[in-house]
């Protein structure tokens, strides 16, 4: 037997259902609406409280970790503050919780990290042939791929790599605001 959800009237008191047997004989079927189970908190709860408290669960989780990538440090998983400029346009924790409501942050950060999940970026920790290196620049020399230049822990440069050739380790340095704070 399936159920399903009907609204109805408060001037209804019967309802009557049509069905067909296997054999294809048709039969109607009449309750009266007391009967009938009503979809209210109780029913919910009864049948669905665990799936509530799931997705309750599930969402206090979502939140936390959208707070916490907004306001730890990249070391400790936390979004950059360049990459926080990019998706809220400020650095400021305090703006972006105070003018972002939990679920608006959590779809700016997806909607960013979708739009940047293999994008290699300034910053970017990446493996080349087996050698580390942080990105500095990203560029595309006319009629060429792009390409991008960066050093490893040792201050070993490497210049002209093709990005296509290199892929990212997860880790991202903040450069690009010291490289901002160097021009000023």
């Amino acid at each position: 037997m399936s159920k399903y959800i009907i609204e109805l009237d408060d001037r209804i008191k019967l309802v009557t259902s049509v069905g067909v047997t296997e054999n294809g004989v048709v039969y109607t079927t009449s309750d009266y609406v007391h009967n009938l189970e009503e979809l209210n908190s109780d029913y919910i709860n009864e049948y669905y409280g665990e799936l509530q408290d799931e997705a309750y669960q599930r969402g206090l989780e979502d939140a936390w970790e959208a707070a916490r990538r907004i306001v730890v440090d990249t070391d400790h998983g936390g979004l950059a503050l360049g990459t926080l400029s990019g998706i809220f346009g400020t650095q400021s924790y305090s703006y972006i919780m105070r003018e972002n409501t939990v679920q608006e942050a959590i779809d700016k950060i997806k909607a960013y990290e979708d739009k940047h999940s293999d994008r290699i970026e300034v910053g970017d920790e990446v493996d080349w042939e087996g050698v580390n290196f942080t990105v500095l620049r990203v560029f595309t020399p006319k009629g060429c791929y792009e390409q991008c230049d960066g050093f490893d822990s040792d201050g070993n440069g490497y210049t002209n790599i093709l990005t296509k050739d290199v892929k990212k380790t997860g880790k991202h340095y903040d450069i690009q605001s010291i490289l901002e704070a160097m021009r000023e």
